[in-house]
């Protein structure tokens, strides 16, 4: 015997009744015929149409590319910047209206500057690494391809009138 009939002989018994019973049809038989109802009278004095229009408008995140973050980390210094000069407005004015020493507001201004540094030194970091990354990336693919001088060459034999190798 060969392999086919051996395997048709072992499998096809096993394997006809879990396609009989896969392709069975599965009805339920009931005197009435039940149909759902329509969403529009279902849904119809219920609610109203804004809040299914809400549900429904659904808009898809789209990933942010490079250039977004980008822009993310330049928008993150520009915040810094707007932060620490609202901080330290806010710490002259304590000062003027007498909350707080002027020792305090030097201390308090030095932290929240060295803090800003911090920040926004990070978020620079950040931004010039991923401009970096994309300047190379821009390079890599508009540079030529590279040249195939390390490619093997195979060369076949010639085979003669008779056959045989030269």
């Amino acid at each position: 015997m060969n392999l086919r009939s051996i395997v048709a002989t072992v499998f096809l018994p096993a394997i006809v009744p879990l396609a009989a019973t896969a392709q069975a049809p599965q009805t339920v038989w009931t005197k009435t015929k039940f149909e759902p109802p329509r969403v529009e009278s279902a849904v119809r004095g219920r609610t109203s149409d804004a809040a299914i229009l809400s549900v429904l408008a659904v808009k898809p995140e789209i990933p942010l590319g490079p250039s977004d973050v980008l822009k993310g980390y330049e928008q993150g210094m520009t915040a810094i910047a707007e932060r620490v000069s609202a901080e330290l407005a806010s710490i002259s004015q304590a000062v003027r209206l007498g909350y707080i020493t002027r020792d305090q507001a030097e201390y308090l201004t030095q932290e929240r500057y060295q803090l800003a540094v911090i920040q926004y030194q990070v978020l620079a970091t950040l931004h010039d690494s991923l401009a970096h990354e994309m300047m190379q990336a821009s390079a890599q693919s508009h540079a030529p391809p590279p040249d195939n001088s390390g490619t093997m060459l195979a060369v076949l034999p010639q085979l003669g009138v008779e056959g045989k190798t030269r």
